[in-house]
């Protein structure tokens, strides 16, 4: 019987060991990539982190004003807040002079007048025709029409005017009244009143050639 050959045996252990040194080598190869990779997007992130936070301290600052002047120097707002407000009284101004989408007639509504005598109780009597009052100095006209509600007391008439200003485009030119005497006014808190009149109207930019 032929006796086994000491150097086969070495040299396949040989093997085994160089196998299991390779597999090691490719498994920290692969670990050192992993943690470079981890490593990269861990300050790539923390470098968004800080503009983040940059941005949303700068974002504060617009809307609280901390840190910024309320004007700048050429009297422009300074803050988003601000801004708002000056966007919003333009608008309203805009509204004012030439009326909104849902509002843009060229007269003064008589319904909707009804309608706001119908919110303050006071009854309509008649209205006259429309008034067309060209302003060509300032570039603008006023349509304007007269409006005749039956007696009624002065606080209602207080509240007609306010219903009236708060529908945005109407304003009320002019107010006329005569306080009830004798009988018709005898009890508290004596404010009658008979022939109240309302000359409510509204401007509108003149066109060229007008």
């Amino acid at each position: 019987m032929a006796a086994a050959d000491p150097t086969s045996a070495r040299s396949s252990a040989d093997d085994g060991f160089e196998r299991k040194g390779d597999n090691l080598k490719y498994y920290c190869v692969v670990f050192g990539i992993l943690c470079a990779v981890i490593v990269g997007v861990a300050i790539h992130q923390s470098g968004e982190l800080d503009e983040y936070r940059a941005a949303n301290a700068a974002t504060d600052r617009l809307l609280t004003g901390e840190g910024l002047a309320e004007r700048s120097s050429s009297g422009q707002p300074g803050r988003i807040r601000d801004l708002a407000i000056e966007i919003e009284k333009m608008v309203n101004w805009y509204k004012q002079s030439v009326g909104d989408d849902a509002d843009s007639g060229a007269s003064i509504s008589e319904a909707r007048m009804r309608d706001a005598a119908l919110r303050a109780q006071v009854k309509q009597a008649y209205a006259s025709t429309d008034r067309d009052d060209p302003n060509r100095a300032k570039g603008y006209r006023t349509r304007s029409r007269e409006f005749h509600y039956d007696p009624t007391t002065l606080d209602r008439l207080n509240e007609l005017v306010m219903v009236i200003e708060l529908m945005g485009r109407y304003r009320v030119y002019e107010m006329r009244w005569k306080l009830e005497e004798g009988k018709e006014n005898s009890e508290p808190p004596f404010n009658r009143i008979n022939k109240p009149v309302i000359r409510v109207g509204f401007r509108q930019p003149l066109s060229a050639g007008q």
